[in-house]
């Protein structure tokens, strides 16, 4: 037999599960627009029935609702997804930055650019071939080998700080790491004390999930998350963050539940002073490919700028030697202006080849003898006779030098030259680095592009399971008040029944 204020228990059940389910819908409300908070679902369930004799057997009857869970509405397969696509998303457009501001270095096509300025160079050589005694026409050589110059170191400057910028990013990028990993670190913490103690930290755990898609952006990040068996009787889970290739055989554990692997943040440097990635315990990191904005940076710092760097030096030397060979040959208006390079490395101004180091774009200088006497321009070949002036009118050097602008004829018959340039011009061989590059640039944006409707599409299947829907929680409003309001009056019901009961058997 049941208790007469049975009727009231049922109510009252019913009254504190609608009302927890009301905070629940204004919670999600409340939090509609906040980043990464997932929307929370209260999930009642009718309370075990009582048994109640009738007709010689027994009955069920049930016995109202309760609150079992509050859960998130969350799908770890989606999850996945995102923080991968949103890797690469990562990783392209941190190429793609990148090399945008190599191919910003060259400033090309425009008239302040490397290749203007080697065309003017060219020019200049051609004028002078028409007129070698002419002293403007020589200022003129002088002063476009001079800007070429300075275009070069310009170029190389650039460059040195570019790779000094992507540098100081990977060292920001490391520390971004620790500190993410020690922040799930404590969180894993608090979210399990909160689990033994059989509740439900939702809340804990999105500040959790946006760590790990934060952290996802700079490297490859996956999530294992197992029940922790120590807790066989409570739900208790043990949350592992991998980081980097998963497939490695290394160990690439950020964290793993209340234990955090941190990164070097002063590892040892290589050669050139550029800082690896390795754990604390200088074990190297392996971060797989084309993923997150830290293996972006990598690649451009240790392949891209290094090839970029090689290229714009090869040409730099390419330009020192073909020039200065044709210029050894030749002969300036002042007497034993003679076999003199026309370039050199800024070190010497001398004429000796043998002693010439390697030239590259940040040490390619002009002569100083030339430049403080442009007479010494060699124009003409060095008269037969053996007389030190060159003969009149004879620009047979100057257009030599001018003709490198289109190929290499003028320097077949030059014996004991290498030409290091594979191309079939100077002009050539830039033009196709140039191209190389566009190539690169074009590559990221059309896979950056790629991924943002990748990311886009995931985003949009995540925001529709766990993002708030203010129509779907109002219409829950509505129908949580309206439950709350048919227990309350259930609760008015019963207490009609009551008196009733109580007045039975009074007279007036």
């Amino acid at each position: 037999m049941n208790s007469t204020f049975f009727g009231l228990e049922l109510s009252r059940r019913a009254l504190e599960s609608q009302q927890v389910a009301l905070n629940i819908t204004g919670h999600n409300i409340a939090n509609a627009n906040t980043q990464g908070y997932t929307r929370q679902i209260a999930n009642l369930t009718a309370t075990t029935p009582d048994s109640i004799p009738a007709m010689g057997r027994n009955l069920s009857l049930g016995s109202g609702v309760t609150l079992d869970t509050i859960t998130r509405a969350r799908d770890a397969f989606v999850d996945r997804q995102f923080r991968s696509e949103t890797s690469k998303q990562q990783y392209w457009g941190s190429k793609q930055d990148s090399l945008t501001k190599v191919e910003s270095i060259l400033n090309e096509p425009s008239d302040n650019s490397l290749s203007s300025d080697m065309n003017q160079f060219w020019t200049a050589w051609s004028d002078l071939s028409k007129d070698p005694e002419n002293a403007g026409a020589r200022s003129v050589v002088s002063e476009r080998a001079q800007e070429l110059t300075d275009s070069f170191h310009n170029i190389a400057q650039q460059v040195s700080d570019l790779k000094e910028n992507v540098d100081a990013s990977i060292k920001v990028q490391i520390t971004q790491i620790n500190s993410y990993g020690q922040q799930i670190k404590d969180l894993n913490d608090q979210i399990k004390r909160a689990e033994v103690a059989g509740d439900s930290p939702n809340d804990l755990r999105d500040q959790r999930d946006s760590l790990v898609d934060d952290l996802s952006k700079i490297v490859s990040v996956r999530v294992v998350e197992t029940k922790d068996t120590t807790f066989a009787d409570r739900n208790v889970n043990s949350y592992k963050v991998i980081i980097g290739n998963e497939n490695s055989t290394s160990n690439n554990v950020l964290v793993d539940d209340s234990t955090l692997n941190s990164l070097d943040t002063n590892p040892t440097t290589d050669l050139n002073g550029l800082s690896g990635i390795a754990w604390s315990d200088s074990t190297p990191v392996d971060l797989g490919t084309k993923l997150g904005t830290l293996s972006a940076d990598l690649e451009t710092r240790n392949n891209d700028i290094p090839d970029f760097e090689a290229q714009v030096d090869a040409l730099a030397q390419g330009i020192a030697d073909a020039v200065n060979a044709l210029h050894r040959t030749g002969q300036g208006l002042t007497i034993g202006s003679g076999g003199i390079d026309f370039f050199t490395d800024g070190t010497y101004s001398t004429s000796t080849p043998s002693a010439l180091p390697g030239v590259t774009a940040a040490t390619i200088t002009l002569n100083s003898a030339i430049e403080t006497d442009v007479n010494k321009i060699a124009t003409g070949t060095t008269p037969i006779d053996g007389t030190t002036t060159v003969t009149a009118g004879d620009g047979s050097i100057a257009q030599a030098i001018s003709s490198l602008s289109s190929g290499w004829n003028a320097l077949k018959s030059l014996s004991g030259f290498t030409n290091t340039i594979s191309a079939s011009s100077l002009s050539d061989f830039y033009a196709a680095n140039v191209a190389q590059l566009g190539v690169k640039v074009q590559q990221a944006d059309r896979m950056k592009a790629g991924e943002d409707v990748l990311v886009t599409n995931v985003t949009n299947q995540r925001e529709s399971l766990s993002g708030v829907s203010l129509d779907e929680e109002m219409t829950n409003l509505v129908k949580f008040q309206k439950s709350y309001s048919a227990a309350a009056r259930m609760v008015t019901m019963m207490d009609d029944m009551l008196s009733t009961i109580m007045n039975m058997g009074i007279t007036k």
